[in-house]
């Protein structure tokens, strides 16, 4: 019904991505599988949301109660280094967070292994979710929109060429987007950008959508 009603809706996109999360506990944090039963959707778009799901669970399941076999300190970036093509975008965009956490929030280090570990079609997709930890970061632990632009902005700054920078914009707005359910936060990071990553700012900003 989500899907002919309110297509690409935020319900719509709850109900997708649930189902990700809702498959790993089903199949007990057995990713692969857990991928495999997204791949029965029919809609491609509700396929990427399921994966999120899938991504999100593995990337945080670091409690002891509720381990993963899928996180390995030592390769921070696995399992997106082992999954098949169309899986890979949505795992490194979510494997940042687990990451980060290896690397003790270090960015520039994280910044370096999307550089030299993630696959060349893929690494838009770790800085993007480098991006979205940026913007994570500065809404957690900083105080007014232009402060958590700022936080956010010099994050992305750390990236060393405009590949890594403008993909680290992108995913912070997102995130923005997504946690305010607007882009008055977005916009204030956009604005603090020098002109040619404003412009690729403010375009992802009109264009963002839940997928």
């Amino acid at each position: 019904d989500l899907r002919k009603q309110e297509a690409h809706s935020f319900r719509h996109y709850s109900c997708a991505h649930g189902l990700g999360h809702g498959f790993m506990a089903a199949y007990e944090n057995e990713l692969f599988e857990s991928l495999k039963a997204c791949d029965t959707l029919t809609d491609a778009w509700e396929k990427e949301a399921c994966y999120s799901g899938i991504f999100i669970e593995n990337a945080t399941a670091i409690d002891p109660s509720r381990p993963s076999k899928y996180l390995k300190a030592d390769q921070p970036l696995y399992p997106c280094t082992e999954v098949g093509a169309r899986y890979k975008n949505k795992c490194y965009e979510h494997q940042i967070a687990y990451t980060l956490y290896t690397q003790n929030d270090d960015y520039t280090k994280v910044f370096d292994l999307c550089a030299t570990v993630a696959e060349e079609d893929s690494r838009p997709a770790c800085y993007r979710g480098l991006g979205g930890s940026a913007a994570a970061h500065s809404i957690k632990y900083v105080t007014g929109d232009e402060a958590k632009a700022e936080a956010a902005r010099k994050l992305c700054m750390l990236g060393e060429d405009n590949e890594a920078r403008s993909n680290c914009v992108m995913g912070a707005v997102r995130n923005f987007i997504h946690y305010y359910n607007g882009d008055e936060q977005a916009k204030a990071l956009c604005e603090s950008l020098d002109a040619n990553l404003r412009t690729v700012c403010l375009r992802r900003s009109e264009d963002e959508n839940f997928a």
